[in-house]
């Protein structure tokens, strides 16, 4: 037996001599001899139907299964100890990544030849010389399995070759079924084309599991036996060879584990001696050890450290998830084809958008705070994508990262705020129809809580409540109720959790009405609020985050590229809405004026890029958000504490400030562009009243307030009918002589002289506001409607001596039933209808009673 295998190499090109491969027709007897039998747990002779139709068919199903095989790329295998290198999108170098950083690794040249012999001897004593499958192995373990079933007091022997363990452990399939077994020894028969025996073995030393926390050899021998792996004895070379079969069973970590464990080795030594992998004198030496084991459960655990950078680090992840998603890998595997196998790795990173990150996260002016709740300092987080969905930059925490492996960018789920209602309730609601942004509701007092009815739910920021409210200016505003009311009684809680699964937020479980504010048990990541986000700069386009586009390995050779993964989610003429609502935000709302980027010229002419977004808050003020985009990048930055205490007033805006710091310095130079060149078509335009979000009239611009008259768009569809005017605003006659207990005028009687009467416009509200409990407050526009119902106190038939003083009172309506009324007021019959309005006779046979309004 050659025992210098590991150093052969076979030959690119095998000639037909060398290279005595099985017939396609053998491989698949062979392969559904075993798998039938593990399978169905009998005995059956697939001869007799080899040649026939049936046995025709029976092949042909098996070799559709084994060409189906999702297989394990042995190229990538292939080259191992060289580092990786990850590169920006403009083709530097920004990080080289060592084998030695990721995990306990030994090379073959390294590893004890005593040791190599040992697994050999036990797990696949055939090794050097089958093709990743042992013909013999598997007719032994058959005719064993059928004495097993018949009765015999036998040990079972399995038929997987090293090659097919490693596999195995690559993949982590070991479910027993036909189809698995097929694809993993078809998927061994390909691995041996193109890895050397050497190479698969240290893949396959450096993988195995060892029991426990511990994969690989040298974290083996360091955790049993608390040596290198290249200090191991023979005899501790066996026992650690015999613990994979069964590492519960055989791993020594008590007494009856090592008595199983040191009969087992005697085992593999004696198979040693019976293969001539050992001498007799070695045997009987080894026999002779008395194993010292010095179990250390700590040894297999890895401290994740990363000198890298956040990008980095992000970039090595997504490569990794992708590697074990499509080729199947275990997340080990993963790492060690990204470290070990000179990959050239391609970012998205744009360096001069990660350098206005890495400057403002090191900058202390953000980040120096001392806050009563907490001895922590305060952290925040940010990523940068552009329109299609690149992410071009990130940074996970305050300072420099100094070996954290914990991203807040991308890993930290906090609640998300009212940062939460454009891509939940307000873009859904304008796309499905269901709203406008002249959509108006009441923003009064609300009680939503189902279990605790007499509690206020929810409530506006402000504390208040203002009335009449559009969409638009709940935005821009962001105002709780009136988003909570929209999601509630127009867009429906499914059907925004629909839309935001679509956005790459799948929380649709949490079908509750705190959602309106961000309330979800379980948070947002920046990452997950910027893709969202992406939408509103790239025209209703969601595309999932990308951190690199292409792999090449140590050749040159393309081996991944990645295409963007895009979703239309939004109409274009959603966006186009959304995108102007969102740039009152910045301009007149709360994120005014951090939201907005300038930057002067070399002219010194200020140039302004457009932008939008909206803020968050949560409960508390625990967390800060913004999420705000121009035509080029979008941007999320969030701002809080690691332990989630409440902000100090002092750092309040840092989340927009850290937003507006790196976004002016990204956008430097760049020219300013509207965010749609044009309009896009099914876009109309309407005057509307902003209290009633129908066709405004004359009198809605004579409101009190002010003008109450906007130039809104909407879908084609949705916009209010010419016909459909404004029915809030009413005119009425007003005395200015009597007021409310809000100093509104009362409404003018038939009594009122005329220099007390005005023409006032005031407000009607569609559904009359009525307070749950007395000391509810009205909101704050009711002081603008009219006093229905209430009319002048002050005059009266009883009116005699003018002027008017405020000291007059009469009811609202007379109950006096002779009319005979003073002359000379408006709308009064003339005096000489009734002689003289001073003499007695014109108001004798009245009775006045005792009521208490008279004049005296």
């Amino acid at each position: 037996m050659n025992k210098n295998f590991g150093s052969r190499r076979k030959p690119d090109v095998a000639t037909a001599a060398s290279k005595k491969e099985p017939s396609i027709g053998l491989i698949i007897l062979a392969l559904f001899m075993k798998a039938f039998l593990i399978s169905l747990g009998i005995v059956f002779s697939v001869l007799m139907v080899v040649g026939s139709a049936a046995g025709g068919m029976l092949a042909g199903g098996i070799y559709g299964i084994i060409k189906t095989t999702p297989m394990v790329d042995a190229e990538l295998f292939k080259t191992m100890g060289f580092n990786s290198y990850v590169y920006d999108a403009e083709g530097n170098v920004i990080a080289e990544l060592k084998r030695e950083e990721n995990r306990v690794w030994i090379n073959y040249e390294e590893i004890p030849k005593m040791l190599i012999d040992a697994f050999i001897a036990v797990e696949d004593k055939r090794f050097e010389e089958h093709k990743g499958i042992d013909f013999r192995r598997i007719g032994s373990a058959v005719i064993t399995y059928g004495k097993k079933l018949l009765g015999a007091d036998v040990e079972m022997e399995g038929g997987s070759t090293i090659t097919q363990q490693l596999i195995k452990n690559l993949t982590k399939r070991d479910d027993v079924t036909v189809p698995r077994k097929l694809q993993e020894q078809w998927q061994a028969l390909q691995l041996e084309k193109v890895l050397t025996k050497e190479e698969i073995l240290t893949y396959y030393l450096n993988n195995i599991p060892m029991g426990g926390n511990f994969y690989g050899i040298e974290t083996a021998a360091k955790g049993y036996f608390g040596k290198d792996v290249r200090e191991l004895s023979l005899a501790e070379c066996a026992s650690l060879a015999g613990i994979t079969n069964w590492p519960t069973k055989y791993m020594p970590i008590n007494e009856t584990n090592i008595e199983a464990n040191l009969a087992r080795t005697k085992t593999i030594l004696g198979l040693m001696l019976e293969q001539g992998k050992i001498t007799q004198s070695e045997y009987e030496e080894a026999i002779n050890e008395k194993i010292v084991f010095k179990y250390n459960p700590e040894a297999g655990k890895v401290m994740k450290t990363s000198n890298q950078s956040y990008f980095v680090d992000e970039v090595i992840k997504s490569l990794k998830n992708y590697l074990m998603q499509t080729g199947g890998y275990t997340e080990q595997a993963a790492l060690d084809i990204i470290y070990n196998n000179g990959l050239h790795i391609y970012s998205t990173m744009d360096p001069k958008v990660q350098r206005a990150l890495d400057e403002v996260f090191t900058d202390p002016k953000y980040f120096s705070f001392d806050n009563k709740y907490t001895d922590e300092k305060p952290q925040a987080a940010m990523v940068v994508l552009d329109k299609d969905g690149f992410v071009r930059g990130v940074y996970g925490g305050r300072g420099a990262k100094q070996g954290s492996v914990f991203n807040r960018a991308t890993q930290a789920e906090r609640p998300p705020g009212s940062a939460i209602k454009p891509i939940l309730i307000y873009a859904p609601g304008i796309d499905n129809r269901s709203i406008t942004a002249a959509t108006v509701v009441d923003d009064v007092k609300q009680y939503l809580l189902h279990d605790k009815p007499d509690q206020e739910w929810p409530k506006n920021v402000e504390r208040a409540n203002f009335g009449l409210t559009t969409a638009r200016i709940g935005v821009f505003k962001s105002r709780n109720v009136v988003a909570t009311l929209l999601l509630k009684d127009y867009v429906g809680i499914p059907t925004a959790l629909d839309y935001l699964y679509k956005l790459g937020i799948d929380r649709r479980e949490e079908q509750y009405l705190s959602i309106a504010m961000g309330g979800f048990n379980k948070g947002m990541t920046p990452l997950e609020m910027a893709a969202a986000y992406t939408t509103f700069a790239n025209k209703g386009i969601y595309t999932k985050p990308m951190f690199f586009t292409e792999v090449k390995d140590n050749n040159g050779k393309t081996i991944i590229s990645i295409k963007p993964e895009r979703t239309q989610v939004f109409s274009e003429q959603t966006v186009f809405i959304m995108d102007d609502i969102l740039e009152d935000v910045v301009t007149k709302g709360t994120a005014y004026p951090e939201g907005i980027i300038e930057y002067k010229n070399a002219d010194g002419k200020k140039i302004v890029i457009p932008s939008a977004g909206k803020t968050g808050t949560t409960d508390s003020d625990k967390d800060k958000w913004f999420c705000g985009f121009t035509p080029y990048y979008v941007g999320v930055s969030w701002y809080g504490y690691d332990k989630a205490v409440q902000i100090q007033p002092e750092e309040k805006d840092n989340a927009l400030l850290i937003w507006n710091a790196v976004m002016n310095k990204i956008h430097e130079g760049l020219p300013s562009i509207p965010f749609f060149d044009t309009m896009p078509p099914n876009i109309v335009k309407r005057t509307i009243c902003i209290d009633s979000g129908k066709i405004a009239t004359d009198l809605c611009k004579r409101d009190p307030r002010g003008g109450r008259v906007i130039e809104e768009i909407f879908i084609e569809g949705t916009q209010p009918a010419y016909s459909d005017t404004c029915k809030v605003h009413v005119e009425y006659d007003a005395c200015t002589a009597s007021h409310d207990a809000q100093n509104r005028y009362l409404l003018a009687t038939e009594y009122c002289p005329a220099e007390t009467v005005v023409k006032k416009v005031g407000i009607k509200r569609p559904v009359e506001y009525k307070p749950k409990f007395p000391n509810d407050p009205y909101p704050a526009d009711s002081i603008y409607e009219i006093p229905e119902g209430e009319y002048c106190t002050v005059h009266g038939p009883g009116f005699l001596i003018p002027p008017i003083t405020e000291e007059y009172y009469r009811p609202p309506q007379s109950t006096i039933e002779d009319e005979r009324l003073p002359p000379g007021l408006p709308g009064y019959p003339p005096a000489e209808d009734i002689g003289d309005p001073y003499s007695e006779e014109n108001w004798e046979g009245i009775d006045w009673g005792n009521d208490p309004n008279r004049w005296d």
